[in-house]
């Protein structure tokens, strides 16, 4: 397996050519439009532009689109709909109706509440419909990491290798000792270059990507290839002992997934994933120039179809014919955790927003009574799934501002428990 690996490295990049997924340039028409009113693809993510770019960032740059396939999983309508007038949300100023909190307050765009399979709520509002893409910000980690699971299912990688063994660029980086768990973990806890208070990560990383635009990536010929080797340094930690919540793991993952199959791990979400699901919409996934897809923030997709996914975490990864779409053990093991990532998670920064851990690109938050398993993203990008309810939230939305302390209370500490609370008495 060793040497089918090495020489899979030696003869592929990133099979543009042949993954069924289609990449794309961007899209220039769009991006004359954009112009017209200001927007560019370097601010799209101000306060100002980042409602109005939420449905199209992904043309800025780059892109794979993830085709539907024939089936589409038709999600039936309770017939016990939730009313979100008539759930309170307690605010600091009083009671507040869940969807003006939501709407007003956390600035929503799009919510899909399915409990058991149906739909109890939808709402879809900045002109956007249950078909219209939106990005989705971080949860694409979430779906980068099921890329990997699925490519271990099929024997193509191993959760216990070496990164190294699938990237020998990294030698000589933070990165050379560390395991594919322990990246897919985010426990490397490797030392980035500071950024700005407005973007607060290592700003070397998105320019190399084309995240803001492809003049951004001039410097960086090779693309996302040309950040990892940058990364020289590592916390004073052991490898593994520390959650780190760093973007570029969830980049050199998707590279080990590229590497493992020889082809854009892209393929995966839209053959093995998103077409055994049943989504309604085709997906867009951004990509670098050289069609490296951007793990950590890449996917574009319908707010329902991201609802559709989240049930496969209350099915033991099962779709709604009962075929095994992720494999069983990568779903249990994110529900059940393990000590290295429990005593990871103590050592890290989100450990103030509740008890529980990360692993494989999920949160799993104890909060009061519930225990949640989410995949996360920035200005409002969630699917909650709660086991004891059956209950998938998924919502997008445009929040203006980044990894606030506020938001994230409002959303898995007031939100999210309230119509949770309100479907357990139902």
């Amino acid at each position: 397996m060793r040497i089918t690996r090495l020489l899979l490295i030696a003869t592929s990049t990133f099979a543009i050519s042949v993954s069924a997924a289609t990449f794309n340039p961007p899209d220039d028409e769009f991006i004359e439009a954009a112009a017209s009113i200001g927007m560019t693809g370097e601010n799209w993510e101000t306060p100002e532009y980042i409602a109005s770019a939420m449905p199209h960032v992904y043309k800025f740059s780059h892109s794979y689109t993830l085709h539907k396939g024939d089936y589409v999983h038709e999600l039936g309508k309770s017939k016990k709909p939730l009313d979100l007038n008539g759930i309170m949300v307690q605010e600091f100023d009083g009671p507040i109706s869940a969807r003006d909190f939501l709407l007003n307050r956390m600035q929503n765009h799009n919510a899909v509440i399915l409990q058991g399979g149906k739909i109890l709520h939808e709402h879809y509002g900045n002109g956007l419909d249950e078909f219209s893409t939106h990005l989705d910000m971080s949860v694409s980690k979430s779906f980068t990491a099921m890329a990997a699971a699925i490519a271990v299912g099929k024997g193509a990688l191993d959760w216990n290798d070496k990164a190294i063994e699938y990237v020998p660029e990294l030698k000589g980086t933070a990165f050379e000792t560390a395991t594919v768990q322990e990246v897919s973990d985010m426990r490397t806890a490797v030392v980035l270059a500071g950024g700005t208070a407005e973007k607060y990560w290592d700003t070397r990383l998105s320019d190399a990507q084309g995240y803001y635009g492809e003049e951004k990536s001039e410097p960086y010929p090779n693309g996302t290839l040309d950040f990892f080797p940058l990364i020289i340094k590592r916390q004073n930690y052991a490898m593994g002992e520390k959650y780190d919540y760093q973007d570029v793991n969830s980049e050199l993952l998707g590279l080990i997934v590229d590497r493992a199959t020889g082809n854009s791990f892209t393929e995966i979400l839209e053959k093995d994933l998103l077409q055994k699901v049943g989504v309604a919409a085709d997906a867009h996934f951004m990509s670098d120039k050289k069609g490296l897809a951007m793990g950590s923030t890449g996917m574009n997709m319908a707010t329902k179809d991201l609802a559709r996914v989240g049930l496969l975490f209350l099915n033991e990864g099962k779709n709604a014919k009962g075929e095994q779409v992720l494999p069983a053990s990568f779903v249990s093991a994110l529900w059940e955790g393990n000590d290295a990532v429990r005593s990871a998670w103590l050592k890290g920064k989100e450990v103030a927003l509740a008890p529980g851990y990360y692993k494989d690109q999920f949160r799993v938050l104890e909060v009061g009574e519930h225990r949640i398993l989410a995949m996360i993203g920035v200005n409002g990008q969630v699917c909650a799934m709660h086991k004891e309810t059956g209950t998938v939230i998924a919502l997008n939305g445009a929040y203006p501002m980044a990894e606030t302390p506020r938001f994230a209370t409002m959303q898995f500490h007031q939100f999210v428990p309230a119509v949770l609370d309100a479907l357990a008495t139902r």
